[in-house]
């Protein structure tokens, strides 16, 4: 009695690792994205606006 092939199962478990990947990774890189990098990018033009307006204020002077 010989054992039944196993079909489809390998390309099933190719196609939910790589779907579960890249849908974890997009989760990943949206958070990052907003809890991460915008607040950085923020932080960093608002530094800038107020050095601006240092210098500006300087000049004037």
């Amino acid at each position: 009695m010989p054992i039944a092939p196993i079909t489809g199962t390998l390309r099933r478990k190719i196609i939910t690792d790589i779907t579960i990947g890249f849908g974890c990774g997009f989760v990943l890189a949206t958070g990052y994205w907003y809890f991460e990098h915008k607040p950085l990018v923020a932080k960093r033009e608002e530094f800038y606006k107020q050095l601006k307006a240092q210098k500006e204020a300087e000049e004037s002077v």
